[in-house]
């Protein structure tokens, strides 16, 4: 990492604000801190690359941080940090021109995975550009499943023809997307990923295609969208099986076309990018439903990789664990631990419903809290606690239907969450759409 990069951090809790500086530096970045509106202000006269700022700040209004910066220094990304379930704070700061934002509390590898998306391209970590014994680019698997996704990719990457990922929650879809990128003739341009489900329906289209001056209440300015950010290089558009139906036609005339119109004008100006959607929905059977356009799936499905579930793959497992123990002890400046025999065992056994997202905080979850030098069953977190090896945890080898299976880890988890939908999608590693979706489909309130 490129330690010229400067991260201006905007919080007004002292302990949060140290916090959140010194993981950043651990990763390589320079930090400027400021606890409330004025100290930001002062931040103007300093080289600063990427803002992160909390929306409440005492008295004081991030918003009024975010319109000063915007005007100030209009190419500065700049992160804006909400409460859970503040939409409409967040709604508000994506139309003042926030690039994006987290939720609270902060997860270390959402902050950084926005920050690769957003920091110039120049100073990214150089990746992988070629298939090796461990993985391609920030992927990693030595199983004949994953071998041939990584051959798949190497592929695909020589071509400039749309991809459609398919894949379950947490397999890793924007991984294979970037290192799709990372090895195509645009990986010298910009990277863009946009979750249709991390969005609001009100929002889409304008993050998609911007939107001009005066198109709707709060558009002080105009904005461009992902797809013009995007030109030259690659869009990334998750969930695509959740894009709103009204927004389907526009988005099949623009990759027919690769031509459109910001929110709130007639002028069309066309883009040169490369599509790479992905989706852990079943788009055929949507498409026979009607929620889905059948011209627009077989617009996306020119080139398909699907990845497998993480049950399908345990081999992995162990060089998972080594990788996330490795990456965990970096971040939280601790030595690497060794692992129990019976946990491994454990881990290369149970169902993982969260696939690779959820095995990955599993580990943080162990290295954070042990207090001892080698980690054993009774680090795993308390959702997988009881008895780690009994029969229910194991992978069931009987004749059972794999959607039965994963009715049963969301409903297990529920319930020893307490009915709560944030706390049982955090332990699956899923998001709560993605839960609460399950739960409509199956009738189940």
């Amino acid at each position: 990492m490129n330690t010229a990069m400067t991260i201006l951090v905007v919080e007004d809790q002292i302990r949060e604000r140290e916090a959140l500086s010194r993981m950043l530096r651990s990763e390589g970045y320079n930090t400027v801190a400021a606890g409330n509106r004025p100290e930001a202000m002062r931040a103007f006269e300093d080289p600063i690359d990427i803002v992160v700022c909390d929306l409440r700040l005492g008295s004081d209004d991030g918003l009024e941080v975010l319109k000063q910066w915007r005007q100030t220094k209009p190419s500065v990304p700049v992160l804006m940090v909400t409460a859970y379930g503040d939409i409409h704070s967040a709604v508000e700061a994506m139309k003042l021109g926030a690039s994006d934002y987290l939720t609270k509390p902060l997860k270390p590898d959402e902050l950084l995975m926005l920050l690769n998306r957003y920091l110039p391209m120049r100073v990214r970590e150089k990746q992988k550009t070629q298939i090796d014994a461990g993985g391609i680019g920030r992927m990693i698997g030595q199983s004949e499943k994953m071998r041939e996704v990584f051959h798949q990719i190497e592929k695909v990457a020589a071509s400039d023809s749309t991809v459609l990922i398919v894949g379950e929650s947490g397999t890793g879809k924007e991984l294979v997307a970037s290192a799709i990128h990372d090895n195509s003739r645009r990986r010298t341009e910009a990277f863009i990923a946009v979750n249709v489900t991390a969005l609001p329906d009100a929002l889409i289209e304008s993050e998609l295609f911007g939107y001009v001056r005066g198109a709707f209440t709060g558009a002080a300015e105009s904005r461009e969208g992902r797809f013009r950010t995007a030109n030259r290089g690659t869009l990334f558009m998750d969930e695509i099986g959740d894009l709103p139906q009204t927004l389907q036609p526009k988005l099949l005339r623009v990759l027919e076309t690769y031509r459109f119109a910001p929110v709130g004008s007639n002028v069309e100006s066309q883009v040169d990018i490369r599509l790479i959607a992905a989706t852990s929905r079943n788009l055929p059977e949507m498409v026979a439903d009607g929620q889905f356009r059948i011209d627009l799936y077989h617009r996306l499905n020119v080139l398909t990789i699907e990845l497998p579930a993480l049950r399908e793959r345990p081999e992995d497992i162990p060089i998972l664990v080594d990788h996330f123990l490795r990456d965990c002890a970096k971040r939280h400046l601790r030595s690497v631990p060794d692992v129990a025999p019976e946990l491994l065992e454990y881990l290369e056994n149970y169902e993982w419903p969260g696939n690779v997202r959820q095995l990955r905080n599993v580990i943080e979850n162990m290295m954070v809290m042990a207090e001892e030098d080698v980690l054993t069953v009774s680090n795993l977190p308390k959702y997988l606690s009881g008895n780690p090896l009994s029969e229910q945890h194991h992978v069931t080898k009987g004749p059972y239907n794999l959607h039965d299976l994963e009715k049963e880890a969301i409903l297990s988890a529920l319930k020893k969450s307490f009915g709560n939908r944030t706390h049982a999608a955090h332990t699956l590693g899923i998001s709560v759409r993605t839960l609460q979706r399950k739960l409509k489909l199956w009738g189940i309130e």
